[in-house]
């Protein structure tokens, strides 16, 4: 059972990354293309300002220049599935701030130490079970549809109860093994 739980664990942090790779790459195409159209509508502005309206027409035939008015929808959710996806990925692989590993080497006794560790985590767990249901709540209750893509606010908002819940779990496993090494009193790994 435990190689199976290894595999799961194995993908679920591989899909996270996979998932905040690709929306940080959305974001930076997008910037990019934004950027590029607005140098190229500038510089069609500077050539008509010039008297060059054949160079800007043909500029404008090739290059179809038209706004983004669908732009803060695909930032809106690229940028939330990046940041709360990417937050449970560093959650998942222990890759995230945490005051404890700051305090926790100055405490002496093994019991103490692993109380102060469970407490800390227990008072993550607890944050993840609370994020988790208000932002399910707010999922489940948004009827509302995007301006130009018409796609459903659920579907932006959806990211955060799962990444939250992908962080309770790990965040309930490690409440248990914490606990039994306070329980035990196991001395730290070297």
């Amino acid at each position: 059972m435990i190689p199976l739980l290894k595999t799961i664990d194995i993908w679920v942090q591989r899909i996270l990354q996979y998932i905040a790779m690709t929306m940080f790459a959305v974001l930076a195409l997008l910037l990019i293309a934004n950027i590029s159209l607005r140098l190229i509508n500038d510089f069609i502005q500077f050539l008509l300002e010039n008297g060059l309206e054949g160079v800007a027409n043909l500029i404008q035939s090739v290059v179809t220049i038209n706004s983004f008015y669908w732009f803060d929808e695909i930032i809106e959710l690229s940028f939330a599935a990046l940041v709360f996806y990417g937050a449970a990925a560093l959650w998942c692989a222990k890759l995230h701030f945490s005051v404890g590993d700051w305090i926790s080497p100055r405490i002496k006794n093994v019991r103490l130490k692993h109380f102060y560790r469970l407490l800390i985590l227990i008072i993550s767990a607890t944050f993840m079970a609370v994020l988790f249901w208000y932002s399910l709540k707010l999922t489940l209750r948004t009827n509302q549809v995007t301006t130009a893509f018409q796609i459903k606010q659920w579907i932006l908002y959806s990211c955060i109860p799962a990444s939250s819940m992908i962080m309770l779990i790990y965040s309930v496993v490690d409440v248990i093994i914490e606990a039994k090494h306070f329980v035990l009193g196991t001395p730290d790994e070297a």
